[in-house]
């Protein structure tokens, strides 16, 4: 790649005299992807967080706004846990909270949430979908509405299960490259 083909972002590393990693280094990319994932995961959130927070919402965009970051939140969290293409690793939902069963209980909540939820039309209790009806004589008339179920009193949960994975990649990329610079015999430094 030719430094006139990078953005802005990525053309002030090389401009400090950094390289693309080539070696065994370039591994940890991964490992960035899934912390990026997790922060989106608690940012989408907090985001829902707020226009929840607002009672009444004044209009559909609103409501859209919110329940979009919601929906993100999840699939961004799930997207971690998420089977991975060569090169890429994701995480084993068993080693992440191995001793952390009410952690993992959200955690499977969540996934469900999302695969018969957010992701697909399966059975939910997030959504209901209810036509109303008048008879008359000789008429019907009908009324349709939907009503979505927010889980904003469970949101605290999620943030914690956002802060323990978020401290399980931490410590993954430390043992990573400790064993790196064991093997490297150099120090490695984030800067």
């Amino acid at each position: 790649m030719q430094p006139e083909e990078l953005s802005e972002n990525l053309k002030s590393f090389t401009d400090n005299n950094f390289i693309i990693s080539e070696d065994e280094t370039q591994y940890l990319n991964s490992w960035t992807n899934l912390s990026m994932q997790i922060l989106e995961a608690e940012h989408s959130l907090r985001h829902a967080k707020s226009f929840n927070e607002k009672h009444p919402l004044d209009n559909f965009e609103e409501f859209v706004l919110a329940h979009g970051m919601f929906k993100n939140s999840i699939l961004s969290y799930a997207k971690c846990f998420s089977s991975s293409g060569p090169g890429k690793v994701s995480l084993d939902a068993n080693a992440v909270f191995k001793d952390e069963p009410l952690l993992n209980e959200i955690h499977c909540a969540l996934m469900d949430m999302r695969n018969e939820y957010i992701a697909h039309n399966g059975k939910s209790d997030f959504e209901l979908a209810l036509i109303f009806q008048k008879k008359t004589e000789n008429e019907i008339t009908l009324r349709q509405t939907i009503t979505f179920k927010s889980p904003s009193g469970d949101y605290e949960k999620y943030f914690n299960l956002f802060d323990h994975c978020t401290n399980y990649i931490i410590q993954k990329v430390n043992k990573k490259l400790d064993k790196l610079q064991e093997r490297l015999g150099i120090k490695i430094n984030f800067g």
